[in-house]
């Protein structure tokens, strides 16, 4: 029974005089706080693409050609070469005429047509863009370098957040040989 009440009365005082751990028997460890002393935020530089979009107009030249169109000549051509080839042949030689004839008229019509029609040059404004990446410079946060003591000792860790007033420490226990 005494020793039940001295046991009692060993975990009440530690209670009581702040020392309260929790204790994982099996792997020697335990936990405990430490007091911060200090937390600073951590920036850091980051390189961030913007694409941004870049347009010029550009001049552009155009050919075009106007006028009757050389077919209505060509067609013109090869019906009239042909009825003058037929009138100019006799006997059998009478279709080759026609044929000769309607080629013929053809290349005159054709190139009759050609004379007749203009060619237009003018030049216009095209709009082209591209897309580009700008780059810029901007500073994000990236955590806390966090400063705390314990058992007279200071560590520094670096944490994704700001702890408070104390930070909860993992105490290992190992023989040394």
């Amino acid at each position: 029974m005494k020793t039940k009440i001295a046991v009692i009365s060993l975990a009440l005082a530690s209670l009581a005089s702040g020392a309260a751990q929790a204790y994982d028997r099996t792997a020697a460890v335990y936990y405990d706080q430490a007091r911060v002393v200090d937390v600073r935020p951590v920036k850091e530089l980051v390189r961030v693409a913007a694409p941004q979009q870049e347009c010029w107009t550009q001049p552009v030249r155009h050919v075009r050609q106007t006028g009757p169109s050389t077919g209505a000549y060509t067609l013109s051509g090869t019906l009239l070469g042909g009825v003058l080839g037929n009138q100019i042949g006799k006997g059998d030689g009478r279709k080759v005429a026609t044929v000769v004839g309607s080629v013929a008229g053809a290349m005159v019509g054709n190139s009759m047509g050609q004379s007749r029609q203009r060619t237009e040059v003018y030049t216009s404004q095209e709009q082209h863009c591209q897309t580009v990446d700008r780059f810029y410079e901007e500073e994000r946060h990236a955590g806390y370098r966090v400063t705390y003591r314990y058992q007279g000792r200071d560590y520094t860790r670096h944490m994704d957040y700001d702890p408070g007033s104390t930070v909860r420490v993992r105490v290992a226990v190992d023989a040394a040989d």
